[in-house]
């Protein structure tokens, strides 16, 4: 099922692919969220890779998700956020008509990392999940902010943000994952190349 809307926002679209003889007890959920730092990429940047997954976990449904972009001075963070838990939301609120159990695994790159990190850490109602995949997602966006890579200039983190770790402290702390971090944590695991700063 394509485009399935889970808000009333045109960006706030899913591609669902459920598998034969599923259930409720046993069909996992995979979430996928795209990369594009906040402000760019979408789903279909996420197809190639549910595509691969389907046929090695040909068990699993999948969900991947769109969400609204930040551009300046519109949908600024945590708009992003949000939009993933409410999709997850959505998901979860669905599980007997879709027939798939309410084991879930969220994975994302880059800003999709991010967000799926936020969403595996802070955001656990109604739903905590099993498991977390970050492909190169930033977790500490003070950091980011302070030591800033040609790809994530301080300007960006600055304009996503509202401002400054000083200027805005609140929001960088509520945007890092490495902030919500505790001994009930999904298991995760960080994917990261070797020569990627």
């Amino acid at each position: 099922m394509l485009d399935v809307s889970y808000g009333t926002d045109v960006k706030q679209k899913m591609d669902i692919y459920l598998p034969a003889n599923r259930n409720v007890t046993n069909t996992k959920v995979l979430i996928m969220v795209h990369g594009g730092g906040w402000t760019g990429g979408d789903k279909s940047d996420m197809t190639v890779v549910v595509d691969s997954l389907k046929k090695r976990l040909p068990d699993y449904a999948f969900f991947n998700l769109n969400y609204r972009l930040a551009a300046w001075p519109n949908n600024l963070f945590p708009t992003q956020e949000m939009d993933v838990k409410t999709a997850v939301q959505y998901i979860y609120g669905n599980t007997a008509t879709w027939q798939i159990s309410k084991r879930f695994v969220i994975a994302g790159a880059s800003a999709g990392g991010h967000l799926s990190l936020l969403q595996g850490f802070k955001d656990t109602v109604p739903v905590k999940m099993k498991a977390i995949v970050s492909f190169f997602g930033p977790s500490d966006m003070a950091d980011m902010y302070n030591n800033p890579l040609p790809a994530a200039p301080a300007a960006i983190i600055a304009a996503l943000l509202s401002g400054t770790p000083t200027t805005n402290a609140s929001l960088y702390y509520q945007s890092s994952p490495i902030n919500f971090i505790n001994t009930a944590s999904a298991p995760t695991i960080l994917i990261h190349g070797g020569l990627d700063p």
